[in-house]
C-alpha cells in the first residue's frame, strides 16, 4: 500500500507536519483535516492588528491555497475527524467517509476553557477567526468591556480594545496578572502600564456571576464588587483537544502523551503543538508548551520521525507578547526560579528580568530589548554560564559571553 499521511488539524502545527515532510522528500498523499472553513492560519495577530481592523484576514494565512495545490497536499475545510480505527488504519469523517492512513498526525490544537455557569449568555471568546469577527460585529464606540482573565490573551484584547477608545476592566483571579507566566516584578510593571493607558487591572478575585441586564451585562465579583458591562469576554485559559485520541484509546494526560520523537504509544501515531504533552530532552520530563515555537518544533520532529531520520525533541522554549508599544520576549523557562537579576532601567522601557535556579540562570524575560532575547536563546541552549553580575552588566551585550 502507498505511504499515506492523514494530518488531523490544520494549526501551525499541521501545516509544518506537511511542509517539513515535502521538504523532506516525502512525495507521497498528505490528506489534512480541517474542522474550519479557513486556510491554516496563525493564530497571535487575533487579539491584536487583526482585531483593530489593521490586518486582512488573507494575511493570517500561512499558505495561500496554490501551495497545497503545488504541493499535492489534499485540504479538507470544514471536515471534522470523528473516529480513528487504530486496527486497520482508518480516519472516518462525519459524512461517513474513510480515509486510510499508513501513519497519523494529531495537530488538533486546544479549545477555549468556558465560565462555568455562562451557557446561553453570548459572551466572547478569542480562539479563531470566526470569534473575532463576531466581537467585531458586536463593537461599537466607547463600550464598557470587562475581559475575565489576566494573561497573554486577555491583556493583549485589553491594550487593543482600549486604543480603541473602550472602557476596559480585566479581572484575574490569582494575585497577578500573567500568572505563572513572569516573575512579579515584571507582572507590576505591566500592570502599571495597562493602567496608565486607562484599563482597570483587579488582581486576587474571581467573577462570582455574569448575568444579563437591560443595558449588557451585569458582573459580579467574588468580594462582592459588581460592574456593568455592554461586552464580557473570557481568556482563562484553554484545554487540549484530545478527545478523538482517548476515544481510540491512546494515552492522554493533559494532553496526547508522546515521546521524544513526538510518537504516542503507538507508533504509527503522532501528536504535536498544542494538544501534545511531550517528553522534552531539556527538561527531562514532560511538558505540555502552547507557543508557536513548540509547535512547529514539535512538527519539524514528528516529520523526521516518520521520515526515519528520528531526532529527540529539545528545543528551547520561547514566546513573545505584544501589549500596547511593549514587545514582551521570553527565552526559556522560569518556572522554579529562585532568584532574578534586573538588566537595564525599568523606567525606560527597555530592560530585561534574568532568572536564575540556583547560579544558573534558566530563563530571560526582555522588554523592548530585542539583542538581549536573541542573545538569551543561544546562551540558553548552549547552556552556558552567565553570572548574576554579568546579567546585571546592561553595559556589555550579552552576546559577548557566548
Amino acid at each position: 500500500m502507498e505511504n499515506n499521511i492523514v494530518i488531523v488539524g490544520g494549526g501551525n502545527a499541521g501545516m509544518q507536519v506537511a511542509d517539513s515532510l515535502r521538504k523532506g522528500g516525502f512525495d507521497g498523499p498528505i490528506d489534512m483535516f480541517c474542522a474550519e472553513p479557513h486556510l491554516p492560519y496563525q493564530r497571535p495577530p487575533l487579539s491584536k492588528k487583526f482585531l483593530e481592523g489593521k490586518l486582512e484576514e488573507k494575511r493570517l494565512f500561512l499558505r495561500p491555497a496554490s501551495y497545497y495545490e503545488t504541493k499535492n497536499i489534499h485540504l479538507h475545510l470544514l471536515t471534522k475527524v470523528v473516529s480513528i480505527d487504530r486496527q486497520v488504519h482508518v480516519v472516518s469523517i462525519a459524512d461517513g467517509r474513510s480515509f486510510p492512513y499508513t501513519k497519523l498526525v494529531f495537530a488538533t490544537g486546544a479549545r477555549v476553557r468556558r465560565l462555568p455557569g455562562t451557557e446561553g449568555l453570548g459572551l466572547h471568546y478569542i480562539r479563531g477567526i470566526d470569534d473575532v469577527a463576531a466581537l467585531q460585529e458586536k463593537l461599537e464606540p466607547a463600550m464598557k468591556i470587562v475581559l475575565v482573565g489576566g494573561g497573554f490573551i486577555g491583556l493583549e484584547t485589553a491594550a487593543t480594545l482600549t486604543r480603541l477608545g473602550h472602557a476596559v476592566t480585566v479581572v484575574e483571579a490569582m494575585d497577578q496578572i500573567m500568572p505563572g507566566l513572569v516573575a512579579p516584578t515584571l507582572a507590576g510593571y505591566f500592570k502599571q502600564v495597562h493602567e496608565s493607558h486607562g484599563t482597570k487591572i483587579i488582581e486576587g478575585v474571581g467573577v462570582d456571576r455574569v448575568a444579563k441586564s437591560d443595558n449588557g451585562y451585569a458582573v459580579s465579583l467574588g468580594d462582592g464588587r459588581a460592574f456593568d458591562a455592554d461586552l464580557v469576554i473570557v481568556g482563562i485559559g484553554v484545554i487540549a483537544n484530545t478527545d478523538l485520541a482517548a476515544d481510540a484509546g491512546l494515552a492522554v494526560e493533559r494532553g496526547i502523551v508522546v515521546n521524544e520523537f513526538a510518537q504516542t504509544d503507538d507508533p504509527d501515531i503522532y501528536a504535536v503543538g498544542d494538544c501534545a504533552t511531550g517528553m522534552h530532552m531539556r527538561f527531562g520530563a514532560p511538558t505540555r508548551l502552547e507557543s508557536v515555537q513548540n509547535a512547529v518544533d514539535q512538527a519539524a520532529v514528528a516529520a523526521k520521525s516518520i521520515l526515519d531520520e528520528p531526532t529527540a525533541y529539545d528545543a528551547l522554549p520561547w514566546f513573545w507578547s505584544d501589549q500596547y508599544d511593549l514587545k514582551l520576549q521570553m527565552a526559556g523557562l522560569s518556572r522554579g526560579f529562585d532568584d532574578l537579576v534586573v538588566r537595564g532601567d525599568m523606567a525606560t522601557g527597555k530592560f530585561s528580568i534574568c532568572y536564575f535556579k540556583g547560579e544558573q540562570m534558566i530563563a530571560l524575560d526582555s522588554v523592548n530589548a530585542i539583542a538581549d532575547h536573541m542573545a538569551a536563546k543561544r546562551l540558553l541552549a548552549a547552556g552556558t554560564y552567565v553570572t548574576k553580575a554579568q546579567c546585571a552588566d546592561a553595559d556589555v551585550p550579552l552576546k559577548t559571553y557566548l
